[in-house]
């Protein structure tokens, strides 16, 4: 990808963002996707889904951009006949060692994805049977439930490993060092090589959306379905602007704003609950 670039980049989570984070429906946000792909703008899912997740969802989408898997554990780049994966994380057997020793070391009660069956996965999620296996055919990520324990003693047992806890929507997250803001720095610097820096967006909802939010121009928050952003990412990015409603309906309108060169109010400016 080099050369002339795009104009824009847009990169954006997934569940609550993108996506309705009961339903999983991304109907409410087809006008801007409608105008992002007419402008042959790039729109590059930045998730924690794994591969297989994000590949049918690019395709449902009809879209051919890079795509990020796993909290920045792999970037997917698009080619003739699929994709090529990029790893960039901890391998999950490591990940999946060290969440359990974790455990022992801080007297939590942890539930990982590998100790979860399919059944499992669908009543949390909310997914169906197939989705719910893609979900669980993780390769850089393991996604946990925090039953009993100080998830602030979780994180500092996981730096000591050299390893990293984020928190998403439903869980949180064990990965390696890298993180979203890394790959999407990756992926801005091939739109950049042998051009000028090309302007990026950024939307997410949550915490382990804070790398990826800082990595572009314009960081935009989506709010928590209880309409308030998420506490951390209002302390952490107070002069991000803050989408108008939650979901696929506030990510609509954000991209619809940016689209018109408009700006949203901020974080700061908005009174928090």
């Amino acid at each position: 990808m080099t050369g002339s670039g795009p104009g824009l980049v847009v990169f954006t989570d997934l569940d609550a963002t993108l996506l309705d984070e009961a339903t999983y429906s991304f109907d409410p946000a087809r006008e801007a996707l409608a105008v992002l792909s007419q402008r042959r703008i790039p729109l590059v899912l930045c998730s924690s889904k794994t591969r297989a997740e994000l590949e049918r969802l690019a395709l449902a989408l009809g879209m051919s951009w890079p795509l990020v898997a796993e909290n920045g554990g792999s970037i997917l780049w698009a080619q003739a006949g699929g994709y090529r994966a990029e790893p960039r994380g901890t391998p999950r057997a490591h990940l999946v060692a060290a969440l359990e020793d974790i455990a022992r070391e801080t007297g939590s009660v942890l539930r990982g994805f590998a100790s979860l069956s399919a059944g499992e996965v669908e009543a949390i999620t909310g997914l169906g049977p197939a989705a719910a296996r893609e979900a669980m055919a993780r390769e850089h990520d393991e996604p946990f439930l925090v039953d009993a324990g100080d998830i602030a003693a979780v994180a500092a047992a996981a730096e000591r490993r050299g390893l990293r806890v984020s928190r998403g929507g439903r869980f949180h997250h064990l990965t390696g060092l890298g993180d979203k803001g890394q790959a999407v720095g990756e992926i801005l610097a091939t739109y950049r090589a042998d051009g000028p820096p090309v302007p990026s967006v950024a939307l997410g909802d949550a915490v382990n959306d804070l790398s990826m939010l800082a990595a572009v121009d314009r960081p935009i928050v989506v709010p928590r379905p209880d309409g308030a952003p998420d506490a951390g990412l209002a302390r952490s990015l107070p002069y991000a602007e803050l989408a108008p409603a939650p979901g696929p309906e506030g990510w609509n309108a954000a991209v619809m704003a940016v689209l018109r060169g408009e700006r949203l109010p901020t974080v700061r400016a908005t009174p928090q609950r």
